[in-house]
């Protein structure tokens, strides 16, 4: 037998197998590799990530429309504002950060992360909005320039000074995104300047003794107030919408945006506490540059200092949102998507141009208070369905949902909760306008029957609801590898059988995995009647254990005949097994070698049992994982050679007996013995895998290292198409334990 993931039999090696390539969707072949490009134009977390965001949210708001907010609401009712700006978005970085670590994400940010879980046509009615609010979120931030150069220079002509900042701000977002970047570093010393001397302007001027807490609202109720400050604490969607820049997108994603959250949260409450100390409620509403008069040294520093926020942000919204356009473009979305697709020397030139003009228009057109409001309403709509995409991967319980990276349900609940109170506060008719504007993109797209190239969650939305929902599983396009699940066909002939596989079924089905149990008692059988009616105790015991399972007899001496109709009446069911489960005891090589061959032909995989004469499973407490050797490729791709199977019931067991789990391997050759550890870590990181499970490199011969080998309650090893049950029965004795072995179907995937 040639083990798995693997054990060698009689010290063989097996070949690796291989896949056909991949496509996009569209024809062209894609290589799905783990390894983040080693490339040095990729950002890191913290000039990908946390410098953008931080730069983003300290922007406009904090300097022209704070005092503004506190001067109404008073320095409670301003921190109330703030709060509950934070917290809607606090909720969906939590949830965007937890989206993230299940799944690779590409180029388009938010647009990416939608359409992996729900579907191209989710995506886009999501991306599309998300793009055109950053576009404005860049007319936004360049009109905060604006104003305070005017304020600066009030004789200068309007209409010029919007000119030459436009023109600026567009030739650094068009020349290059890395050069984009660099001037942030600059900005960045601006922006801590310009702060620094606001704190100080504390210890320069006279303080108010009792600030009010609660103003009068004279210029808008806390809706108004909330409306036009959320934009402020919008900035942490940039990391993720720049993740085709990143070197590591599920790392940087989630640690940059908490922290630039946290860290701006913080910023914005302080200097609630810094304008209501400084500032009468009147001078507050009336002097929007107030900032620039009670700082400290030159008040020449914070004007400094917010021209450069907004034009850091500027940037960022300038680089963000022709990404989101390109991967809109690339998967023919939007119009003229030809066009915006291209990239020119590595950067989405002519979707900047768009996005450029965009911000023009809307510079041109709106102000301040205006293009706030109206980028309020979009970034709820897309906070909700953020919310909403993580909440239903939740609820699937799906074996494919393992984000290192977990969050409490609650979370995203209140998240998209708290977006429809807040768009029912601001206003409900611009709401409803909203998220009319996204069904109907929505239903464009979905008219228009987009191909999706990756697995999406749908499969288990439809399974997990009703009956109607299984038309529209047996007609989508998809390998079902991200709702995979372990779903067992269990042929037995005796009661006993099955109660001998209880447990270990169960560990290996826990949660949302299922039994289909068949019984062949043959027309001599004894007690018939007492057999089924144990079995079918036996079945129910499962579903009491809230596993689907369902039981099927047949009178019949022909075992392999009778599985062979099972599986031949199951193609066409809805819930149909994907795994023959058996065990090796009392079963010839030749009938082994049949259930395999059945497997094959039916696309299904294997798992047979052999247990260990005295220990049986032991005290269900030790899982080792063998993997085989692979040298020299130990190349790590989307589907793996015969070891998803493992992975994932190693990944089971370790959940369900709340196991210590080992990976071992055995090579020849010392010089690959750091491969073989590297592709081991690489592979528990990318399949998300706890990350107490140990790892046993060595080189040698197998059979020697077996006996070496820390004991298991059971050794999960690979089987290969040509079976040898003696080499299978040679294995068990020389672990000392039981051992599982599988074959995987074309369909799970460990990596998905």
């Amino acid at each position: 037998m040639n083990s798995t993931t693997g054990a060698m039999q009689r010290g063989d090696e097996a070949q690796p197998q291989h896949e056909a390539p991949k496509t996009d969707g569209r024809g062209t072949q894609t290589n799905i590799m783990m390894d983040p490009d080693p490339s040095g134009h990729k950002f890191g977390t913290f000039s990908g990530v946390f410098r953008p965001t931080i730069l983003t949210i300290l922007g406009v708001m904090m300097y022209l429309r704070e005092g503004w907010v506190v001067g109404n609401a008073g320095l409670l009712g301003a921190a109330m504002v703030i709060i509950a700006c934070y917290v809607i978005t606090g909720a969906t970085a939590l949830s965007i950060s937890s989206i993230t670590t299940n799944m690779r994400v590409g180029s388009g940010g938010v647009f990416s992360i939608i359409s992996q879980s729900l579907g191209l046509e989710v995506g886009g009615a999501v991306g599309v909005p998300l793009y055109l609010a950053q576009g404005l979120s860049a007319a936004l931030y360049m009109q905060g320039i604006v104003e305070t150069w005017m304020y600066m220079f009030p004789n200068h002509p309007q209409i010029l000074v919007t000119l030459a900042i436009f023109a600026v701000c567009f030739g650094l977002s068009v020349t290059s995104t890395k050069l984009a970047f660099r001037v942030q570093v600059v900005v960045m010393v601006g922006v801590v300047a310009a702060l620094a001397s606001m704190i100080m302007g504390l210890k320069v001027h006279p303080v108010n003794p009792n600030p009010i807490l609660i103003g009068d609202f004279p210029e808008g109720g806390f809706s108004v107030l909330f409306a036009v400050f959320f934009p402020a604490s919008t900035g942490i969607l940039v990391g993720s919408s720049l993740s085709g820049t990143l070197k590591n997108p599920r790392k940087s994603i989630p640690r940059g945006t908490l922290a630039a959250w946290f860290l701006s949260g913080s910023v914005y409450l302080g200097l609630a506490v810094w304008y209501a100390l400084l500032g009468t409620p009147e001078q507050l509403r009336d002097t929007q540059t107030i900032f620039a008069v009670e700082a400290a040294f030159d008040g020449r520093i914070v004007l400094i200092g917010i021209i450069s926020s907004c034009f850091s942000a500027t940037l960022s919204s300038l680089v963000a949102a022709p990404q989101v356009l390109q991967a809109l473009s690339s998967y023919r979305i939007v119009p003229f998507h030809q066009t915006f697709e291209k990239l020119h020397k590595n950067e989405p030139r002519n979707a900047t141009l768009l996005t450029a003009g965009l911000a023009f228009v809307c510079l041109l057109a709106g102000d301040l208070n205006t293009l706030a409001s109206i980028l309020t309403m979009f970034f709820l709509v897309i906070y909700f369905t953020i919310n909403l995409v993580l909440f239903i991967e939740q609820r699937l319980k799906m074996l494919s949902f393992r984000p290192t990276f977990s969050i409490p349900s609650f979370v995203p609940i209140f998240g998209a909760t708290a977006c429809l109170v807040a768009i029912m506060l601001i206003s409900p008719l611009t709401g409803l306008v909203a998220i009319a504007f996204a069904v109907g993109i929505y239903a464009y797209l979905d008219h228009k029957q987009l191909e999706t190239p990756w697995e999406t969650v749908h499969s288990g939305i439809f399974a997990s609801i009703a009956n109607w929902a299984a038309k529209k599983v047996f007609h989508t396009r998809a390998s079902y590898r991200r709702s995979w699940k372990p779903d067992l066909l269990v042929p037995v002939q005796r009661s006993t059988q099955l109660e001998g596989y209880y447990r270990i079924i169960y560990a290996l089905t826990k949660p949302r995995g299922s039994i289909q149990v068949l019984g062949i008692l043959g027309d001599q059988t004894r007690y018939r009647e007492s057999q089924e009616t144990e079995l079918r105790s036996l079945v129910n015991d499962f579903q009491n254990e809230d596993l689907f399972s369902t039981c099927a007899v047949i009178d019949s001496n022909d075992f392999l005949g009778s599985l062979c109709a099972c599986i031949s009446v199951t193609r066409g069911a809805f819930f149909k097994p994907n795994t023959i489960f058996t065990s090796i005891e009392n079963r010839t090589e030749e009938e082994l070698q049949r259930i395999v061959d059945l497997a094959r032909e039916n696309e299904m995989g294997v798992m047979f049992l052999a247990f260990h004469p005295e220990s049986g499973l032991g005290r269900e407490r030790t899982v080792n994982l063998w993997v085989r050797d692979q040298s020299p490729d130990w190349h790590l791709g989307l589907k793996l050679s015969n070891l998803d199977y493992a992975v994932l019931m190693s990944y089971q067991l370790k959940v369900n007996w709340q196991a210590k789990a080992r990976m071992l391997t055995v090579v020849k050759d010392p010089g690959h013995v750091e491969m073989a550890d590297r592709f081991i870590r690489n592979l528990l990181e990318y399949a998300r895998m706890p990350g107490d499970i140990e790892v046993l490199a060595k080189a040698g011969n197998f059979s020697d290292f077996l006996i070496e080998a820390p004991r298991a309650d059971l050794n999960i090893m690979g089987l290969s198409d040509k079976v040898d049950k003696q080499a299978m029965e040679n294995l068990v004795r020389a672990t000392q334990g039981s051992c599982l072995f599988v074959l995987d179907s074309s369909y799970a995937s460990a990596l998905a």
